[in-house]
């Protein structure tokens, strides 16, 4: 019979990232974009393909390398924080204004 402190793996695929291949699957997005990058601009530019795929390595491994598989660790630097402004505002009593309230209806009336 089984300990009662240990527990049996059931999936060994739980708390893990998904991944398509080598790839995070949060990057084949930013992959793909980067390769549509790359491609435009040999359009653009009608460079050979030796200098697209090199370019597009280059983009691609230092996106890998900046984010990862932990990219909210990179792009976390980058939100943008509220800015509070400290405003000084003269203190009125309430009590002291409902008295103002008060005498100025006496005296309408």
């Amino acid at each position: 019979m089984s300990e009662p402190n240990s527990f049996r793996r059931i999936n060994q695929a739980l708390g893990k990232q998904p991944k398509i291949g080598p790839f995070p699957a949060g990057q084949v997005f930013p992959l793909a974009f980067i390769l549509f990058i790359s491609w435009s601009i040999k359009e653009i530019f009608h460079l050979s393909w030796i200098n697209t795929a090199l370019f597009g390595v280059w983009l691609m491994g230092t996106s890998w390398i900046l984010t990862g598989t932990r990219a909210w660790r990179f792009f976390s630097k980058f939100v943008v924080t509220p800015y509070f402004v400290r405003v000084a505002v003269r203190y009125e009593s309430v009590l002291a204004r409902q008295e103002q309230l008060a005498k100025s209806r006496r005296i309408k009336k």
